[in-house]
Order: structure tokens, then C-alpha cells, then sequence
């Protein structure tokens, strides 16, 4: 990261002091396809982020991490706060993968996060805020509750696979009507609840629960009218009762 020094004028009483302010610009390693990988980057818990300056200006898809074999980019992100977002706030595609990330907050103007492969315990999304997010994906973290991701109303596809949720209540996803996929694979998942009511996703075409705990699932209070796919391989259900024309029209294909 380059560093630069841009004088600030402080005024204490009646003296005036010059101050020397210091700034890292965040550079692009690679760029490929309208994508900027970022040079090698280290943010810790006790990071000043408040001096770092992306090239958010001129890319709206930036990635952090190892993505390619001929240049190194490994890249560390402990935390990734709302102050370091602020940093790249013009950025529309955000990929992090493999940055040994504990925690998250959610950038409330991304369409599109991928930051898969990481040690994600800690996801904070702001029930005051309105979340342009589309997709995304948090595979293979070590994620154990998602009641707060009903604040993603706009969520599209939903990629949780292969954290460590036990549990999932599907009331969650009746807060984003416009989800299409939701992919639960291997997690440790023994019970899928429907809280209270009907859950109807008038837009959700397939839904993997592969490989998790479930002894049964309760499909009476589903009402998927477009869901085409079911993959439930890999759990020790014995009977499942989809019999139901209404709630799944669309139904071709389930794997038990």
C-alpha cells in the first residue's frame, strides 16, 4: 500500500497547527473482467481503517483474497466493519474469500457478497436499514443462528451451506419474497420448524437441505408455488408427504 501525506490545518485557541494526515491507497493487484483483486491486505481488530483509500472510484467489483496461482494476494480481513465498508461504499460486487474472517458487518449497499470459505461467527445486519443485497453466500463458515437475515427482504439466493446451524426456522425467509434459492446443505440441521403460520415463497425454486440430521420435515404449512427442486439427500427421513397439487405445482424433482 502507498502511502501519502496531505497537510490539515487545526486550529487550537489562537495558534495554528499543521498536521500531517496519513493515507494507505488500497491498490489493484490484478484486474480481470471489470473485477479488481486488491494487493495483500492485513486488517486486524485493532486496525485503523479510518486512513485507507480504495479504488472504489473506477471499480464497482472488488475482491480480497487468494484467487489466483501466479500472484500472491492473500489477503487478512478479522473484522469487517460498517467503518471499513464506508472506505469502498461505491462498490456493488464485494468478494472475500479465505481472509480468516470472525465477523461481519453487512454492507447495506452491496447487490452481490461472497465471502465464503471464512470463520464467520458473527453476522450483524441493522434492522434500521434497507439492504440492497441480491445474493449471497457464506458458505463454509462456522454460522449457528440466522434469525437476524430476515432483515435481507431483498434477497434473491441464499448459499449457507456447510456452517453449523442446528436449527432454522423457515419463518426467517417469508421476509424476502423474492428469494429464488436457499442451499442448507451440510450443516448439522435436526429440526426445520415453520413458526406459527403458512410459509408462502411465491418465488423459491429450489431448496437443498442435503446431508443434514432431519428425521422429518413439516411441508403441511408450505406454500412454494414455484419451487421445482428439493434435495433432502442424506438425511434419515423416512416418509415425506408432497402429495399436495396446490402448495407445490411446480414440484418435478425431490431427492431423498
Amino acid at each position: 500500500m502507498a502511502n501519502c501525506g496531505v497537510l490539515t490545518l487545526m486550529i487550537i485557541g489562537s495558534l495554528c497547527v499543521f498536521v500531517r494526515a496519513r493515507y494507505s491507497h488500497v491498490a489493484c493487484q490484478v484486474v480481470e473482467n471489470k473485477w479488481c483483486t486488491v494487493q495483500r491486505l492485513r486488517i486486524t481488530a485493532r486496525t485503523d481503517v479510518r486512513g485507507l483509500v480504495f479504488p472504489d472510484d473506477r471499480y464497482e467489483k472488488i475482491r480480497i483474497g487468494q484467487f489466483y496461482d501466479f500472484v500472491n494476494t492473500d489477503s487478512t480481513i478479522v473484522i469487517f466493519s460498517s467503518e471499513l465498508f464506508y472506505r469502498m461504499r461505491r462498490v456493488r460486487y464485494l468478494q472475500m474469500n479465505g481472509v480468516r474472517m470472525v465477523g461481519l458487518d453487512v454492507p447495506d449497499t452491496v447487490l452481490e457478497l461472497d465471502v465464503a470459505d471464512n470463520w464467520l461467527s458473527r453476522v450483524y445486519i441493522d434492522p434500521e436499514k434497507s439492504y440492497a443485497l441480491r445474493k449471497l453466500i457464506m458458505r463454509n463458515n462456522l454460522l449457528t443462528t440466522i434469525s437476524s437475515f430476515k432483515y435481507l427482504n431483498m434477497l434473491e439466493e441464499l448459499d449457507l451451506s456447510e456452517n453449523m446451524l442446528h436449527t432454522v426456522n423457515f419463518d426467517v425467509f417469508s421476509f424476502m419474497p423474492y428469494i429464488r434459492t436457499i442451499n442448507l446443505a451440510r450443516n448439522r440441521i435436526f429440526s426445520a420448524t415453520a413458526g406459527n403460520g403458512v410459509i408462502s415463497l411465491g418465488y423459491l425454486e429450489e431448496a437443498n437441505l442435503a446431508e443434514n440430521q432431519l428425521t422429518k420435515l413439516d411441508v403441511g404449512v408450505w406454500l412454494f408455488p414455484s419451487l421445482s427442486m428439493l434435495n433432502l439427500t442424506g438425511n434419515p427421513i423416512k416418509r415425506l408427504n408432497l402429495s399436495s397439487q396446490q402448495s407445490f405445482p411446480r414440484l418435478k424433482s425431490v431427492l431423498l
